[in-house]
């Protein structure tokens, strides 16, 4: 319970009547004059006659105090006096704040929805009781979720309150909905199953209900087992919603695509995927800036948008956008959007780079002819040497792919490498794949069609005749597997950012592979993965929240934030792995003399589509919801008005006793 307020505060001025109160007791009385036979029983009466002043002194006076008793009584009875509650109370309940993107919209110009949530969390906190807990979680995706302990002071938990601050990411809130249950569960067994008075409460969600996904935790039909304080309770019960946001006026950018024109220097082509999370269609203007934000190209695309009921995407490209390397600004033109985080996304532009490819055999025609191929028609630098005059991770032999045809060299490449039936003695480790003998004849039982190094792949007319035979692994990647053994597979070296493929039999022969199609889509998957990974040519677009692999780094490296934070972190085998990529914008990167950069972006159709959204379980049941915290205000000047009256009574009669 809190302290009372007042609904009419302004009768605070009839307390002022105290003072002629007072003074009809202290006011001396004017007496008329009366003939007596003596004055001798009338001598204190005379000598207050002939005081010179007109007050006399305050005695105590019962009938005063009573009459001042009920002068407050009646003036506390119409100020209106209330005290607030809140119609559920608990003991030990858990607070989650969504403060990922979405959060960061203002409903129509006014308060962002996580300054609403903060202020609709303090009034759980400004109801509590005595003895009350509340644990706090805030969750903003990525590494932006912060859980504190259970708490029972206001100052404490409104102080966390306070320090929220809203994150550019996206999340489905479900670790932190487990951990608050898990929570309750933690506390309730601690206390004895509700023992000395401490109850397990509810989960209290402030969010906009954007993405959120409710764990099956919270949707069972009972309450979570091994928890009597929720006993009787049902996952629907166990959560209350608080929805925060009504807006829904806002276009954002969901898709950035930049790819290079062939043959065609310094051009590129631009995809943007836009979502509309408006009730009605709207027409928006996608314009691109080149360097700084402001400065603008003279290229403007129109986007009519469908109504969000009906899917509301859609999309625009520029074909041949001429610039020089550098940082690329899309941005949309949307009036009176309450979600501008979106608005902008944030590219680059890198020269193309080809793929630098080392194949190092005996002789393979087969494989030679290949890298020609792929030299001509593709971003691909390829060169052959033979075993003897390989030295790996030094000069001309630095490479982005490295091929090892039969070949098993002394000092394994930091870059990615495919091992092709290398030439082992016994049994033994290579290249971290565990063989241990040979086999004849294995049958493909299958593969990895949904691995992108395996799409296109078709293994079915496959006949090997003999393989090596690989140990299973939990940290291989089998993409193609007989019986007993994976064929084909893969690991990431950890520490060292590489990735080492390993095929256990050789495609000439000792396999018909050599004769299809399927083993050239094969290798120039591998390729491209390569690519991808490590970002040649391409330059490195992310979403929020995941991980930066920085490339070809040593040392120190430092790195300079959207927000202007500078942060460093330890290169280690030439690779670096930076995760806080919480801020869309361009993070720089700086490595002794070697300077890059990467983007950031939302691009998420699920937090740009900011309209408030109702929550159900797994099993369609409806989670209860408020927009609001309810709080009564109830009065109690019923009872103040009850005490004057009794003591005016108790006056009354005082009063005719003494009369008596």
């Amino acid at each position: 319970m809190s302290w009372p307020n007042f609904l009419a505060p302004w009768w605070s001025l009839m307390g002022l009547l105290a003072v002629p109160l007072v003074l009809l007791y202290i006011l001396r009385q004017k007496r008329p004059d009366t003939p007596v036979s003596s004055t001798l029983l009338w001598s204190r009466t005379l000598a207050d006659l002939r005081a010179s002043t007109p007050f006399q002194k305050l005695r105590r006076n019962l009938l005063l105090l009573l009459q001042l008793l009920i002068l407050a009584a009646l003036v506390f009875t119409l100020m209106r006096p209330v005290i607030q509650s809140r119609a559920d109370q608990t003991r030990a309940s858990v607070i989650v704040i969504d403060c990922t993107a979405s959060m960061q919209t203002t409903d129509n110009g006014g308060p962002s929805r996580l300054d609403r949530a903060k202020i609709e969390s303090k009034k759980l906190i400004d109801a509590m009781r005595p003895g009350d807990r509340y644990k706090l979680i805030a969750d903003g995706g990525g590494l932006n979720r912060v859980g504190y302990d259970f708490l029972a002071s206001k100052t404490e938990l409104k102080n966390l309150i306070d320090s929220i601050k809203p994150s550019d990411s996206s999340s489905d809130l479900s670790e932190s909905l487990i951990l608050a249950v898990e929570s309750l569960r933690a506390i309730n067994g601690q206390r004895g199953g509700g023992h000395d008075g401490i109850l397990a409460g509810k989960v209290w969600l402030f969010s906009d209900g954007a993405g959120i996904k409710i764990p099956n935790i919270m949707g069972s039909g009972g309450a979570p087992h091994g928890n009597a304080g929720l006993a009787g309770a049902s996952g629907c019960d166990l959560l209350q919603f608080v929805k925060i946001g009504e807006s829904s006026r806002s276009v954002g950018v969901t898709q950035l695509v930049i790819a290079p024109v062939p043959k065609e220097p310094k051009t590129y082509q631009v995809f943007v995927g836009l979502k509309n999370a408006w009730e009605t269609p709207r027409k928006v203007s996608v314009l691109l800036a080149h360097g700084q934000k402001d400065n603008f190209l003279h290229m403007v695309q129109s986007a009519d948008l469908p109504a969000a009921s009906q899917g509301g995407g859609g999309s625009v490209v520029f074909e041949k956008v001429v610039v020089d390397p550098g940082k690329l600004f899309v941005c949309v033109d949307d009036t009176n959007d309450d979600f501008p985080l979106d608005n902008i996304a944030y590219g680059i532009i890198e020269p193309p780079r080809k793929i630098k490819v080392i194949l190092v055999t005996q002789k393979n025609q087969f494989l030679e002819q290949f890298l020609k191929t792929e030299a001509r028609v593709a971003q691909v630098e390829a060169s052959t040497i033979s075993p003897e005059h390989y030295v790996p991770n030094t000069g001309a032999d630095l490479a982005d792919l490295v091929i090892l045809d039969g070949v098993l060299p002394t000092q394994l490449p930091k870059v990615d490498t495919l091992l092709i039936a290398p030439a082992v003695q016994g049994a033994g480790d290579v290249a971290g794949f565990k063989v241990t003998q040979e086999m004849k004849d294995p049958p493909i039982l299958r593969w990895k069609r949904e691995d992108p190094l395996m799409q296109y792949v078709n293994l079915g007319e496959l006949q090997i005749s003999r393989a090596l035979f690989i140990e299973r692994d939990p940290e291989l990647i089998e993409l193609a597997s007989s019986p007993e053994a994976p064929l084909i597979a893969y690991r990431d070296v950890s520490g060292e950012g590489g990735r080492r493929y390993f095929i256990a039999f050789n495609p000439l022969t000792e396999s018909n592979w050599w004769r299809q199609n399927s083993l050239l889509i094969f290798l120039q998957n591998i390729i491209e993965q390569t690519r991808a990974r490590h970002f040649i040519g391409t330059p490195q677009l992310l979403t929020t929240a995941s991980a930066a692999k920085l490339w070809n780094v040593t040392g120190s490296v430092t790195i300079t934030r959207p927000d202007g934070v500078i942060e460093t972190l330890e290169a280690k085998n030439g690779v670096a792995t930076y995760e806080k990529t919480d801020r869309v914008g361009f993070y720089e990167v700086s490595s002794g003399n070697q300077k890059s950069m990467f983007a950031v972006n939302l691009l998420s159709s699920t937090e740009s589509d900011i309209r408030p959204r109702s929550l159900q379980t797994a099993t369609g049941s409806n989670i209860e919801e408020a927009s609001s915290i309810a709080t009564v205000n109830k009065e109690i000047w019923q009872w103040l008005a009850i005490a004057a009256l009794a003591i005016l009574l108790a006056e009354w009669w005082l009063y005719h006793r003494r009369i008596a």
